[in-house]
């Protein structure tokens, strides 16, 4: 199963649907590209700055946690795609990554992103991706 970084950062953060996210440790591989890693990074920055978590040294922790859970692919070769789904989605090409990643590995991605699935719900793309908070 692929996922992304909005499932990716419930597996180290605990937030509604944190439980769904976990439930998927061991029930499926869990790959994604590596830009993962930054983009939770990101979000767990935002999460220190408001104050929101505390920057006592766990926050690396959560980061290397993170690695053990998922397998990362490069996504270089999967940026020509991501680019040509964002224009075509009006979506960030960042997001579009993992789309464009699903689509090459014929794998279904896992997302917890509404703004995401909404842009791909009424698009031939929609059998590619599966909700977090309505997993089938």
């Amino acid at each position: 199963m692929i996922i992304d970084a909005s499932v990716a950062f419930k597996l180290v953060v605990e937030e509604p649907d944190s439980d769904a996210a976990i439930g998927w440790l061991g029930r499926s591989e869990l790959i994604c590209p590596s830009l993962l890693h930054a983009e939770v990074a990101n979000a767990l920055w935002k999460c220190v700055r408001r104050n929101e978590l505390a920057d006592d040294g766990e926050i690396e922790d959560r980061l290397a946690d993170l690695a053990r859970y998922v397998t990362t692919v490069d996504e270089i070769s999967l940026m020509p795609r991501a680019l040509r789904l964002g224009i075509e989605l009006a979506h960030p090409v960042y997001d579009c990554v993992y789309l464009a990643m699903a689509e090459s590995m014929r794998d279904e991605l896992l997302t917890a992103d509404d703004r995401l699935f909404r842009a791909v719900a009424t698009t031939e793309y929609a059998p590619l991706v599966r909700r977090l908070s309505h997993d089938r």
